[in-house]
């Protein structure tokens, strides 16, 4: 383990932040945690003596996972601990799978001081040593620990591609915090997020996209995640609108995500699509979702704002969802304004010979089209539905 920097972003960041949210060791006992705190304390003090910050960085901790005792009990029964007590905290924390969240705090609270002495190291060392914490994984880390202290997506980023143990999953309570892109790009799972609903830049899928040209990328993983981040694709091509692709993904999520000026989404070989509170505004050239056979589609809570598919080409198949392919799609409090399916062929303003229900959603202005749910081979149902200024829902 190298020394690392002084973090001048400490004290704002990690111990004047905001609340801890979802810490693991929340849920454990009140006599795991009251070791747990011993322990952190025992890191603060290991040859420092200046430990005020750090104190500060364990109140906040015991504060976000509902501690019963203070800081002043830990001070005391620190030095109380046995070798025998310890064990068995170890022994704990691996069978609760909170070995990775303990070192990063032992990290953190060390790293904070400066520079790193060789005996704060070799104490990391030791730490990483009894809780069977493989060198790879000591090492990356240390990565997310220098990127939680210094707040940086782009360090996080970096270790995050090396991280072969998913490790990430274990700081989450930290590192949601700060990263604005991808939160996970690991060989099976891709999960792009931002706390604080920013712009996210197009070209950051271009290049994490496992394939792309002039006016469309494709993402091939298991899992694909878009949560709480914008992007506006109107910048990424002035010849035709810009798509993206998912192939072959297990289950693909979008949560409380805004989509404006796209081409389509379009899934490939993918099972199970779930939709939850974003937007959708001015695909005007294209299905907002493109399916293929056997996909699943389901969409709660979300907006679509002018939105739709105009030509005089025959195969106009639906302004919302681009499919002739059965396959099943389920919106449920939805709001449709300005949605549109026009062409020589009577496709539907949301979708086209697909097995559809539709529950408590609002259609307004939809009016461009045959009808919203056209129906040749397909099904719809549905109730408690709004149109207003909209075609039949058939």
């Amino acid at each position: 383990m190298e020394s690392n920097k002084v973090y001048e972003l400490f004290s704002k960041t990690i111990l004047q932040g905001s609340s801890i949210k979802e810490h693991p060791l929340e849920k454990a006992d009140e006599r795991f945690k009251s070791t747990y705190y011993d322990l952190l304390y025992i890191t603060a003090q290991y040859e420092n003596s200046d430990t005020e910050n750090q104190i500060q960085f364990i109140k906040r901790v015991m504060d976000s996972t509902n501690a019963v005792t203070v800081i002043s009990d830990h001070i005391r029964s620190s030095g109380e601990l046995s070798p025998e007590k310890v064990a068995e905290f170890i022994r704990n924390c691996k069978n609760m799978h909170l070995e990775i969240i303990f070192f990063i705090d032992c990290m953190l609270i060390a790293c904070s001081t400066g520079n790193l002495n060789k005996k704060q190291v070799d104490y990391l060392s030791e730490v990483a040593a009894s809780l069977e914490i493989k060198k790879q994984d000591v090492e990356t880390l240390c990565g997310y620990a220098i990127s939680i202290l210094e707040q940086s997506t782009e360090k996080y980023e970096i270790t995050n591609k090396n991280d072969t143990s998913d490790l990430y999953r274990h700081i989450l309570c930290y590192t949601r915090k700060f990263v604005c892109g991808a939160i996970a790009n690991t060989e099976k799972c891709l999960h792009f997020y931002s706390m604080t609903h920013e712009t996210l830049e197009p070209k950051r899928v271009l290049v994490i996209s496992n394939s792309a040209n002039y006016n469309s990328c494709e993402i091939i993983r298991d899992t694909v995640v878009f949560e709480n981040i914008r992007i506006d694709l109107s910048n990424m091509t002035q010849i035709h609108d810009f798509h993206i692709g998912f192939g072959c993904a297990k289950e693909v999520i979008f949560r409380s995500c805004d989509f404006v000026n796209g081409g389509s989404l379009r899934f490939h070989g993918c099972l199970n699509i779930s939709i939850d509170d974003c937007t959708f505004t001015n695909f005007v050239n294209d299905g907002v979702f493109d399916l293929n056979p056997d996909s699943s589609l389901t969409v709660t809570r979300s907006v679509f704002k002018n939105c739709g598919y105009e030509t005089m080409f025959q195969s106009t198949t639906g302004g919302i969802v681009r499919s002739t392919n059965l396959n099943h799609i389920s919106f449920r409090e939805c709001t449709f304004e300005n949605c549109f399916a026009q062409g020589s062929f009577k496709g539907g303003i949301i979708s086209f010979n697909n097995s559809c229900e539709a529950y408590d959603c609002t259609f307004s202005g939809c009016n461009r089209g045959t009808y919203l749910f056209f129906n040749d081979n397909g099904t719809f149902r549905g109730d408690r539905n709004k149109l207003v200024d909209s075609v039949e829902l058939r």
